[in-house]
């Protein structure tokens, strides 16, 4: 029933990822410009790729464009999302899909194949200029969405990714307009833009600034860069006198869109002034938790006063998820007591001269006088002659031999049960002793949190090296999803991990798998738990799994001094790495188990590396390459004389098509450390 319950929450976080898809779609759809293009949601279809995700963005899409549209306009934009969608599903088992220029050059290809129809009859240079600039948009939304739709923390990574997004919503909003020419979403944007002005550090705030009201400008024929330049400006002004007052900051903003507001008609005047307005009064009445969340959120003078996550709350909150992890796992079976008796007549009946009588002719009552006896046998432990029907023992002409071996296997039987409750009991006072120290722990952090309300953020000191992250993974031939998973990320101590990870077999299970054993570990890691220990806890949680679900993972962690460039590469099962310097290729092999079927107190294996600058590090799944053949890998990197670890990682996936096939999900990460140092 555990089972099941976990294959329904993935199917309903399938369904509801393809709502939202759809939901989204069908928002971008009301995102109009110049008078009926809608490349917003064109580029969402392409972002959702194929399957049931880009299908409920192509049925969004369509629908959006049918409500919001007139029907020329809308049967363009139904005509692009299908050809977007249908290529998405030709060419997605082609290598030349994982690239990231893959999906904004099919979107602006597709796009223009319809709109080119249109523009050619209309003969407007206007028209043909409008069709660019809708074609341009489409492909980048359909890069950023990409993007964004790769990783959960892609919003903080990719930042203009993030904001292409919320231009198309933005734009969305504001197409929608009242009969007095307010538009809501424009008072979004303007408040959008109070917050990165009060917030951010000039440069970002301002961009986004005339991004937005550029975007407001597009929905709003004939405004003639009236938003962009009014935005920027009062971005500008806010930025530099908002002096962490937020009702100075929201004066600052009012007064310069009364600026912009008063050399303008009355009506245009009003409705820029009291739009301008509305979104500063939202400003000043939005709760202080929400702009201290948005705040901590992302951006360069958030992260000055961002504290660092708590050691306690980090270390009991993973507790917590590996507590889970075993107390959710699906219970064995029980075993049925008749195989007691199926095991005996195997070993005793298989050739009794009346064998045909009492399995066939009999078949009934001999069930039955089995079934009255197995009470006294669990009870007792052993079986008696009394315990069975007369008519049975007197039938039975082989009888003490099947008594005999009917105890032998009630004796394995109970056996086998009383270690199954052993082991029963075991996995429940671990799982127990997670969850109380789990407990203890966010007490203590709790307690931590309230000290250190009145301290100053201590800010970590800058990383030395700089450094560039490539990763690309792709699931087996006939699978939608890989059941490996990769992760880079820094801790506050100054190091930069790179994890890898292998889960048994492929697809949704095998990606459980890897995914948990990555966010279990990444969740140590951060909290500032040393590798050795935080890597045995794993595995002893992993080795408690397997108990029950026969799982297993292999794990590939690589953490790295960014001040000194010494790292530590721990494997359990993992397939080589490989550092490059120059043409010189070094091989770092494993001979451990996997996490999961190793011992519990046995430790990773340990290599010590020193990465200099100029230098790559490669780790692979075995879908890629393993110890057996990987002459061709090594001879690649020799060979390679680029600078970008993302081109890397992509030619390694390529040439693996050739020496490994597609039989096995495959998972490349690359590092590449760049001369120079990084700025302070």
């Amino acid at each position: 029933m555990k089972q099941e319950s976990v294959f329904s929450r993935r199917a309903l976080e399938r369904a509801l990822a393809c709502l939202a898809r759809g939901l989204l779609a069908a928002l971008l759809s009301g995102a109009q410009i110049f008078g009926g293009y809608a490349p917003f949601a064109v580029g969402a279809v392409a972002a959702s790729g194929p399957g049931w995700e880009g299908l409920a963005a192509l049925v969004g899409a369509g629908l959006g464009a049918l409500a919001l549209l007139d029907f020329p306009h809308a049967l363009r934009t139904s005509a692009c999302c299908v050809l977007i969608f249908t290529a998405n599903n030709a060419f997605c088992e082609l290598k030349a899909y994982a690239k990231s220029a893959f999906a904004p050059v099919l979107t602006a290809a597709m796009m223009l194949a319809v709109e080119a129809i249109y523009v050619a009859r209309s003969g407007s240079a206007a028209e043909a200029a409008y069709c660019a600039v809708s074609i341009l948009i489409a492909a980048l939304f359909a890069a950023c969405g990409r993007v964004l739709l790769a990783s959960p923390d892609a919003r903080r990574e990719h930042p203009a990714a993030a904001l292409v997004l919320l231009l198309g919503v933005l734009t969305s909003l504001a197409s929608a307009q009242f009969q007095n020419g307010f538009a809501p979403g424009r008072i979004a944007a303007v408040l959008t833009v109070l917050l990165l002005a009060f917030d951010r550090e000039l440069s970002a705030a301002l961009a986004a600034a005339l991004c937005i009201g550029l975007a407001m400008d597009l929905a709003s024929s004939g405004a003639a860069f009236l938003h962009t330049a009014c935005y920027g400006f009062g971005a500008l002004l806010t930025n530099l006198l908002r002096q962490g007052s937020r009702v100075r900051a929201a004066g600052v903003f009012a007064l310069a869109t009364a600026v912009f507001a008063m050399p303008l008609g009355a009506e245009a005047g009003l409705v820029l002034l009291y739009e301008g307005l509305a979104g500063t009064l939202v400003f000043l009445l939005l709760p202080t938790g929400v702009l201290r969340a948005l705040h901590e959120g992302g951006g360069a003078e958030g992260a000055e006063t961002a504290r660092p996550p708590s050691l306690l709350s980090e270390t009991a909150g993973a507790l917590r998820e590996m507590y889970l992890s075993v107390a959710n796992a699906p219970p064995a079976p029980e075993e049925n007591p008749a195989i007691i008796f199926d095991r005996a007549a195997e070993a005793v009946c298989r050739d009794c001269e009346v064998r045909g009588v009492c399995w066939e002719k009999e078949y009934g009552r001999t069930y039955n006088a089995l079934n009255d006896a197995t009470a006294a046998l669990l009870r007792n432990g052993r079986g008696r002659g009394e315990d069975f029907p007369s008519y049975f023992v007197d039938r039975c002409i082989r009888f003490p031999d099947f008594l005999a071996a009917v105890n032998a296997e009630a004796h394995a039987f109970l056996l086998r049960r009383q270690y199954r409750a052993r082991l029963d009991a075991s996995l429940s006072r671990s799982a127990g002793q997670y969850a109380r120290l789990s407990e203890l722990l966010s007490q203590a952090a709790a307690r931590e949190e309230a000290a250190r309300e009145a301290a100053p953020a201590v800010n970590a000191a800058a990383p030395a090296l700089a450094y560039q992250v490539g990763m690309m993974l792709r699931p087996r031939a006939g699978e939608r999803v890989s059941g490996d998973c990769a992760s880079a990320f820094e801790t506050g101590e100054g190091e930069l991990c790179l994890l890898l990870s292998d889960g048994m077999g492929s697809g949704e299970e095998a990606r459980y798998e890897s995914t948990l054993a990555v966010r279990l570990l990444e969740r140590f890691l951060r909290a500032g738990v040393d590798a050795p220990p935080a890597l045995r806890t794993l595995n002893s949680a992993l080795n408690l799994r397997a108990e029950l679900s026969d799982s297993f993972t292999t794990v590939d962690l690589l953490t790295l001094s960014l001040k000194t460039g010494e790292g530590r590469l721990y494997k359990y099962g993992a397939a080589p790495s490989y550092v490059k310097r120059g043409a010189r290729v070094l091989r770092v092999g494993c001979s451990s188990l996997p996490a999961g079927l190793a011992e519990d107190a046995l430790p990773p294996e340990t290599t010590q590396l020193r990465l200099e600058a100029g230098s790559f590090f490669v780790m692979v799944t075995d879908g890629v390459a393993d110890g057996t053949d990987d002459g061709w890998l090594e001879g690649l990197l020799a060979e390679w004389e680029g600078e970008n670890p993302q081109q890397l990682v992509s030619a390694i996936l390529a040439d693996s098509y050739e020496h490994k096939g597609t039989a096995d999900d495959a998972g490349v990460l690359a590092l590449y450390l760049p001369e120079g140092r990084a700025e302070v």
